[in-house]
């Protein structure tokens, strides 16, 4: 009976330090939250977000052979002289592949890449750094797609018809053609369920311009394609379409010059409109649009910040900028990267900094893939994993 109460009296004590640790969690979390200096301390000394040129692993280059940059997934891949090289978070070359392309156009999802001749006809589906196939194509390639599935949709130029729209399944299997007679593809966008197909296409036929999304129905495609088209969407007057997205509820998600529609099977719906004080705006983000605006803080002076509006139903984000200029933003589904000159941030879908870098040299481009980064300047790849 004696050892009840010392049992008792034991666990008061490990209930009463474990709700003191849940109190300085929150007490620090808290400060973490709205204290800026305090956060800048937690991230450069504690959680190490802040990086500077130089203090990353390097892949060289040779700027004289015209080397194409780009990231997918957790690669760095270099093309130069037909050769597609792959490298991962700590710099070091892991593998190559040849492949017969000159003037590329890539397109990337989780862990596939489609390369692709711009104004070509070649095609090569990569997967594992390994071509899983590849095709020779009738017609110009103009822009290709890939979804998480490994579901390849081509837009090509041809002589009969304005454009004719491919796609292809995972094995390289063609699924549907659809032909365009009295308009231009511009854009062609694959659902995550590899149920619809989403066409941009713009119809100069007229005195205005009009931009049409139609929403394919790829099952029916296959042998009924007149009645494939489940929903058909026509832009606002004059109103030019740049890029189309799916969110994870298949909702097809459609970037104009000056707003952004949500297109579904049955329904059509405005989610933003596009002003001036929107400096940059983007909907490759999975589920949600970024949207970098300005604000007037002072006669001749500003302050930014970054909207993250979720186009699933959940809540959204933001991510304040302050006085920070910024010159490019550049976004993947898992990444927001926004280039500030000589600053460089990565934010994710959540609105946190996940990594800081600086540099006083002259950055030439970046490239973003899922969990990598590449800071390209002219001689070298400075690599941040994320």
């Amino acid at each position: 009976m004696e050892e009840q109460p010392k049992i008792a009296k034991a666990n008061v004590i490990k209930l009463g330090v474990s709700m003191l640790i849940i109190v300085l969690l929150a007490i620090v979390l808290a400060r973490y939250l709205i204290n800026d200096e305090f956060r800048s301390m937690v991230d450069s000394k504690v959680l190490r977000k802040n990086l500077s040129e130089n203090s990353s692993n390097v892949i060289e280059i040779n700027s004289d052979s015209n080397p194409y940059v780009y990231a997918f997934d957790k690669y760095i891949t270099v093309l130069s002289k037909n050769v597609l090289s792959f490298y991962a978070q700590d710099a070091k070359f892991v593998s190559s592949i040849d492949v017969n392309i000159t003037t590329p156009y890539m397109s990337a999802e989780d862990k596939y890449l489609v390369v692709a001749e711009k104004g070509g006809n070649k095609l090569y589906f990569i997967s594992e750094m390994g071509v899983k196939w590849e095709k020779d194509i009738e017609g110009e390639i103009y822009r290709v797609s890939v979804n998480k599935n490994g579901y390849v949709s081509v837009i090509l130029k041809n002589a009969t018809y304005k454009s004719i729209v491919v796609v292809f399944d995972v094995n390289g299997n063609e699924l549907l053609r659809n032909f365009l007679k009295s308009s231009y593809a511009i854009c062609s966008e694959i659902s995550d369920n590899n149920q619809y197909l989403a066409i941009g296409r713009i119809d100069y036929s007229g005195t205005v311009v009009k931009s049409i999304i139609d929403l394919i129905s790829m099952g029916t495609a296959k042998d009924n394609p007149k009645n494939s088209v489940v929903n058909k969407y026509e832009s606002e007057s004059g109103k030019i379409l740049a890029n189309i997205k799916f969110n994870d509820k298949d909702e097809a998600i459609c970037m104009f010059d000056s707003y952004i529609q949500k297109l579904t099977k049955n329904t059509s719906q405005k989610l933003h409109d596009i002003d001036n004080d929107n400096m940059f705006v983007d909907i490759n983000l999975k589920n949600n649009i970024v949207i970098v605006e300005k604000e007037t803080s002072g006669l001749f002076s500003y302050e930014y910040q970054m909207s993250i509006k979720n186009t699933a139903g959940k809540s959204d984000n933001l991510y304040i900028l302050g006085s920070d200029t910024p010159k490019k933003l550049k976004v993947t589904p898992n990444l927001i990267c926004l280039n500030l000159a000589n600053e460089v941030r990565v934010v994710s879908s959540g609105g946190w900094l996940l990594k800081r870098y600086t540099t006083k040299s002259e950055i030439q481009d970046i490239v973003v893939g899922d969990s990598i980064i590449g800071i390209i300047y002219n001689n070298k790849i400075e690599v941040i994993g994320i």
